[in-house]
Order: C-alpha cells, then structure tokens, then sequence
C-alpha cells in the first residue's frame, strides 16, 4: 500500500475518491493500443455514458473537488456527466505514451520483435521507444494522485472525482491494493465506469466498482 505525506494536523479523516474512465474512443472501438494520442469520444460513447449519467451511476459533484487529466477524451466525458461545472486539470494524470506503438492493433505491435515480447509477457517493465516506461508511469500518476489527495486533506475537501483513463486508473489502483491481482491490468474498468476508494487519513481502506464491468476479472468489495 502506498504511504502518504499527509498533514500531521489532520487525524480521523475519512474522503472518497472516484476514478470514472472516459467514454468508448475511435481506439477502443478498433482494439487499437493508443494512450497519448488525443482522440475524442465517439457519439455512441457518449450516448452510453449520458445513458449513465442518467440512470444515476456517477457520484454527486456538490462539495466534491472535480478534476480531469485535460486530454479531449476526459473533457468530453466530463461534460457529458457534469456539464460545465468547475474542475481542474491534472496533466500528471495523462494516459500512458506508447511511443513507436501508438496507434498500432496487437497483431501490427507482434510483427515487432520488442512488442511480441511485450504483449507475451516477457518484459515486466517495458520502455516504449519514444513514449514512457511502465515504472515511469506509474511514479508520474503516483505523484498525481498523491499531490489531489495531499491538497485536499490540507483543505479539508473529503470528496475528489476524477475522470482519467483505463491504464491510470488501473496502475493506481493496484497501487492502492497490491496483490489482488498477479495483473494489474485486471483493475481496468470498461469505458464510463469506475471505482469508488474510501481513504482513511489519506490511505486507501476499501473500494467499490461501479458501472456494468471490467475489462478483467475484479472481485467487488
């Protein structure tokens, strides 16, 4: 589990936080391997995740501290669930860069001998040519969340929603929970759902899928 540099004044403090994944992209769609690329939502992903905004699934904004990593696809995404209420940035919080392999299908990335031995599951900490390592992503997204959850308890805000991105909020989450799964991509949820965290002092207590599923198998607590 990951420790916090919390303020020392503050003791017994109990927030939620929620990571939403934007909506369905022209990459998930096509099964397309993409993260830095700044694609839009599709109208039929924001169809669906209006759909679920009406049907109730996201959490309140009133009180909560509102952020996105500033890529289209979570702007949009916001917008469609809340409108044009007051928000802020977390660039930190960008989705991973795949470099040379952006924008490629898995049988495009196994033609390389690099990205055969990335998608087989030989190279634990891969180094995406020209886009970011894994270990390097998940110390930026760390950072990221780390700087939210800090600032808000320094402001006493016991609610933060962040609209982000499936690999951020995977990474994090398994961060958040260590050995749930021998795949941290496991935690990804499908496009418009999430996560719903209950951080005790700043450290991650329980969490709580939300939505219609996951793109890998996540036991609900």
């Amino acid at each position: 589990m990951l420790s916090w540099s919390i303020c020392a004044t503050i003791a017994n403090m109990k927030q939620k936080l929620y990571f939403i994944r934007h909506g369905h992209t022209s990459g998930t769609d096509r099964n397309l391997m993409y993260g830095a690329t700044d694609l839009s939502v599709t109208e039929e992903g924001l169809r669906e995740i209006a759909e679920m905004a009406e049907a109730g699934i996201y959490p309140d904004p009133e009180g909560a501290e509102l952020y996105t990593s500033g890529m289209l696809r979570t702007e949009q995404t916001f917008e469609r669930i809340y409108g044009d209420a007051e928000h802020k940035q977390a660039p930190l919080l960008k989705e991973i860069n795949l470099g040379k392999f952006e924008m490629m299908t898995v049988s495009e990335i196994l033609e390389d001998e690099y990205g055969k031995a990335w998608l087989s599951g030989q190279i634990q900490d891969p180094d995406f040519e020209g886009g970011d390592s894994l270990s390097g992503f998940i110390a930026r997204t760390t950072e990221g969340i780390r700087r939210i959850i800090d600032d808000c308890i320094e402001r006493d805000i016991d609610r933060m929603i962040l609209v982000v991105h499936g690999a951020v909020i995977a990474c994090l989450m398994n961060a958040f929970f260590p050995g749930v799964y021998d795949d941290l991509w496991n935690w990804t949820p499908t496009p418009g759902c999430g996560y719903e965290v209950i951080l005790m002092d700043g450290i991650p207590a329980t969490w709580t899928l939300f939505g219609d599923g996951v793109t890998g198998k996540v036991p609900r607590a």
